[in-house]
């Protein structure tokens, strides 16, 4: 539910900063065109963004490189 409510947020909070950079008026019919062409795109390039980020980290190592163990004397 914690999810669900952030996701929204963030939706809305980018809603806003659109608003306000574009500054647009939602009455008028061509504005809010503007604001869902411009909505539908930053969240086209916010989905890009999470795929690039999402295939980095896959194929990023994560794991420590393998080198041969040294014997050692646990009692020196």
């Amino acid at each position: 539910m914690k999810l669900i409510i952030f996701i929204v947020k963030f939706l809305l909070i980018g809603a806003l900063f659109i608003v306000t950079n574009e500054n647009l008026a939602l009455q008028d019919q061509a504005n809010r065109e503007i604001f869902y062409i411009e909505f539908q795109s930053w969240i086209s390039d916010l989905s890009t963004h999470i795929g690039e980020i999402t295939g980095y980290i896959i194929n990023s190592e994560w794991l420590p490189e393998d080198k041969p163990l040294e014997k050692q004397d646990p009692f020196a």
